[in-house]
């Protein structure tokens, strides 16, 4: 920026890129008075600036909150992470399981579980319908041909899967194709509905339905199929000569005991190998005897509970404390002129007084706390909890008794909170994780219904989602983050976008050069004026001193 020029006693000034000789003729300082002539024009310009440093301090301030906000979303809502979903009923659990074997059953418990010891003793595990044979001499890279060499030909396979017709053709002109190509066709072409399978170890072939129990059904249909195909699959001797023999599926066979009651339960109807039983979710792997035991572990859910209210707090906090917080106007932005004749310290220092109050009363920020609030302060449909310290159905949780901290939310009993995690864990999980099946119709608010049947903590992930986008996306048309780092003004002169905040810089920045391209055309003609008046009296001293001359001869 040329809107000072220096001078020294020579006479010699920079303007910009401009070399000047001033004052020689007429013994004026003109670089100072050009200075002050210009003083009105870039103190406006110097206002503009601060106008423009206001707002990117704003604009910092936002992508600091936008982070905090982006933080908390990644730490209790990320649905990739069972650790990090705090949506997930996993987190509202109760319950620890010791002991089982993981090569029978993984065990997982539900809030409608019941403490104690556990014994599974697995017979059986469902199965799909189909073959399961004994292939002697072969492994995965034997080449079909090598057993059969007039298996190198297009090889079909037809059959009918739980009533609808299956038909396979497989390329083997080549000659080329192993037993590994083979059941990997096999699988490609038949869809997800059957799967093929081979054990080195046990040199077993299985290829059955991909659904489980009894009323899975394969038929092979052996005459329409390559015969030389079902005599190396082992699949004629499966089926003992009769083509239209069912391969029917297996139900789970298992027995369990479950705490209180001593009787082994034997099992049979459980078509799948994955289900669940008095709020234990079972998948079996294998057969054999397991033992295990549940536990309460209120502290387990408390401790998701209380971590999340922590961090929330941190953050609603600071929000409030932006939009309580006065602004201080005996510290407005510095100009640059200022800054030069600063240490870095005071600058600094100077500049964090001038930032206080920057966010002070913001709509956004106002806006995002109160809808925080109520997420907490608005009863959920149907769980029969509720925030607050007088309510019979109190969990523990209320809002905090500090004016100065409208959102802070306080575990105020954690007893009583405990005593709900143990005795009302189904309610609890409702009141927090709760998702309504009603279609949203209208705006997102406590008097919507679906609002009123989300639970808390699924409000809060609607908010975040609101104002700074889903999970883990930086790049998002949400409330906060468009309006902190979105530029929809790209006109010449900056006055067609949606007022953001980049907008806002953008027409600053505008202006700025706007003014400065008037500040120096104004400076140059001073110049031009001051150089006109030393030429004329350049050409005057000329002629005193030749008249001077002339006399004095």
């Amino acid at each position: 920026m040329s809107d000072v020029s220096s001078s020294s006693s020579t006479g010699v000034s920079t303007s910009g890129n401009l070399l000047r000789i001033t004052g020689m003729a007429t013994g004026l300082d003109i670089d100072g008075m050009v200075k002050k002539m210009m003083a009105a024009e870039q103190s406006k310009v110097d206002k503009v600036k601060k106008d423009r440093q206001i707002i990117a301090w704003r604009q910092e301030a936002y992508q600091d909150i936008i982070k905090d906000l982006k933080d908390l979303q990644s730490k209790f809502f990320d649905s990739t992470a069972a650790d990090k979903y705090i949506l997930g009923e996993s987190n509202f659990t109760p319950y620890t399981i010791s002991g089982g074997n993981a090569a029978i059953a993984s065990l997982a418990a539900s809030n409608s579980a019941k403490a104690g010891n556990y014994t599974l003793n697995v017979t059986s595990l469902a199965e799909g319908g189909g073959v399961n044979e004994t292939l002697s001499g072969i492994n995965l890279s034997t080449k079909l041909t090598d057993k059969d060499s007039t298996l190198n030909t297009v090889l079909n396979l037809k059959m009918i899967v739980n009533g609808n017709p299956l038909s396979l053709s497989i390329d083997n002109t080549s000659g080329n194709m192993t037993f590994s190509d083979l059941i990997d066709a096999i699988n490609t072409q038949g869809g997800g509905n059957i799967k093929a399978s081979f054990s080195e170890l046990s040199s077993k072939f299985t290829l059955a339905t991909t659904q489980t129990g009894t009323s899975s059904i394969m038929n092979i249909t052996s005459a329409t199929s390559s015969s030389n195909l079902l005599n190396f699959l082992g699949i004629k001797t499966a089926l003992k000569n009769d083509t239209d023999k069912p391969l029917n599926g297996k139900n789970a066979d298992f027995t369990l005991v479950e705490p209180g009651d001593s009787t082994a339960y034997h099992l049979t109807d459980k078509t799948s190998n994955s289900f669940t039983l008095d709020g234990i979710n079972y998948n079996l792997v294998g057969t054999g005897t397991t033992t295990f035991s549940l536990s309460q572990d209120t502290d387990k859910v408390y401790g998701k509970i209380k971590d999340f209210i922590d961090q929330y707090n941190e953050i609603v906090d600071k929000i409030q404390t932006k939009l309580y917080e006065k602004k201080s106007y005996s510290f407005p932005p510095l100009t640059d002129s200022q800054k030069s004749s600063m240490s870095e310290d005071d600058v600094s220092n100077w500049n964090n007084k001038a930032k206080l109050g920057i966010l002070r009363n913001d709509d956004n920020l106002e806006k995002l706390l109160t809808n925080m609030r109520e997420a907490f302060s608005t009863a959920v449909t149907d769980s029969g909890l509720s925030i607050g310290k007088y309510a019979s159905n109190s969990i523990g949780i209320d809002f905090s008794t500090d004016y100065n901290k409208p959102s802070h939310i306080d575990i105020i009993d954690p007893t009583k909170l405990k005593t709900a995690i143990a005795q009302k864990g189904t309610q609890l999980l409702k009141m927090f994780t709760n998702a309504s099946s009603t279609a949203l119709s209208g705006t997102y608010e406590p008097t919507n219904t679906t609002y009123k049947e989300d639970g808390i903590f699924t409000r809060v992930k609607k908010i975040l989602e609101s104002n700074v986008g889903f999970t883990n996306v930086y790049l998002n048309n949400s409330t906060l983050t468009k309006f902190a780092n979105f530029q929809d003004d790209y006109s010449l002169y900056g006055f067609t976008g949606t007022n953001t905040l980049p907008d806002q810089l953008y027409q600053k920045d505008n202006l700025i050069k706007t003014m400065l391209d008037t500040l120096n055309t104004k400076q140059e003609a001073y110049y031009t004026q001051f150089s006109k008046l030393e030429t004329a009296m350049n050409s005057l001293n000329q002629q005193q001193a030749y008249l001077a001359q002339q006399f004095g001869g």
